[in-house]
């Protein structure tokens, strides 16, 4: 129970009416009385009978921070509502024509450019390359070739010749193999093997086995294992004939004739066909000559014969 003295100095404290003497003593009351005279916070709301209205606005502000939604929501006119559902429609159409715009004229990654690439044989051997489908390629002394199109990528395998070389080519149902403006006629083939020429003078092609198509502007032919054809300028036709194929291709696997050919030639051809062995002939045979056979293909028979046509080992794989 609140004492009476207590009790009348703090309802003059809730006031504001307290004197400095009053306030002294009320707060000397307050800090030397028991804790059963002190009042509670129902007597002490009880001692002040002033009524408060806090108004809506103020009303209001607290019942939403409260609970996050308004005490009295107000009522929009039906025609500021359809405005609102029309800027969010508009909106969400605008979003929808911008994504599908950003689909339909989406940049286009382009890979990068294919870049020609070139083989050459130079030497007096012949030389064996492999391209990236798995075609081998025997390409004669003096021959060259340029692949023309990305065989990963591209519809075709296109390859141009200079010369003469010898193709094994590895099957592709679905990308044909051609040889384009190397002479008088293209080639198209799936998977075969076939010695075509091509010169300012001469083009013929001789098939061992498969299938190929020569075509010239609106002309074409289809070639079947063992014969040969060329195309006659003159009379605008294709000529085919019966050959050896044997015979038609033997110069990848010939032996080579040389007549007082420098070693020093002959060392730096091998280097160029075989750049893995990185031959080096000995000083003292660096002006020496060679005559005699050497085998096309066989890089331990060619040093062979010429260690011993010298007897002893005048090259060394470095």
């Amino acid at each position: 129970m609140m004492d009476p003295k207590i009790a009348t100095l703090y309802k003059k404290y809730l006031l504001g009416e307290l004197t400095p003497q009053e306030n002294a003593i009320f707060l000397d009351l307050l800090t030397s009385c028991d804790k059963d005279d002190l009042p509670d916070l129902e007597e002490v709301i009880a001692l002040d009978d002033r009524s408060c209205d806090l108004g809506n606005s103020i009303s209001d502000d607290i019942f939403y921070s409260i609970t996050g939604e308004g005490l009295n929501p107000t009522v929009r006119p039906i025609w500021r509502r359809k405005r609102g559902l029309l800027v969010i429609a508009a909106t969400l159409l605008l979003t929808g024509f911008v994504f599908l715009f950003s689909l339909v004229f989406k940049p286009i990654q382009r890979e990068a450019k294919f870049t020609t690439i070139q083989y050459s044989n130079p030497t007096k051997f012949v030389k064996r390359i492999i391209l990236l489908d798995g075609t081998h390629i025997s390409l004669r002394q003096g021959a060259n070739i340029s692949v023309l199109s990305d065989f990963a990528v591209d519809s075709l395998r296109k390859v141009k010749l200079s010369g003469e070389a010898f193709f094994e080519v590895a099957k592709n149902p679905n990308k044909a193999f051609v040889v384009v403006n190397s002479g008088d006629f293209d080639v198209r083939v799936l998977g075969t093997a076939f010695n075509l020429k091509c010169s300012a003078q001469q083009t013929h092609l001789v098939l061992n086995h498969g299938k190929v198509k020569v075509r010239h502007g609106e002309q074409h032919s289809v070639i079947l294992p063992g014969q040969r054809v060329d195309y006659d300028v003159r009379h605008k036709q294709f000529n085919v004939t019966a050959v050896d194929t044997i015979t038609a291709s033997n110069w990848k696997s010939d032996f080579l004739s040389f007549n007082q050919v420098p070693l020093l030639q002959i060392v730096n051809d091998l280097n160029n066909l075989y750049p893995d062995y990185n031959l080096e002939l000995i000083d003292s045979f660096q002006t020496k000559s060679f005559t005699g056979y050497l085998p096309a293909s066989d890089l331990e028979k060619s040093l062979k014969i010429l260690n011993t046509a010298f007897n002893q080992i005048i090259i060394h794989k470095k």
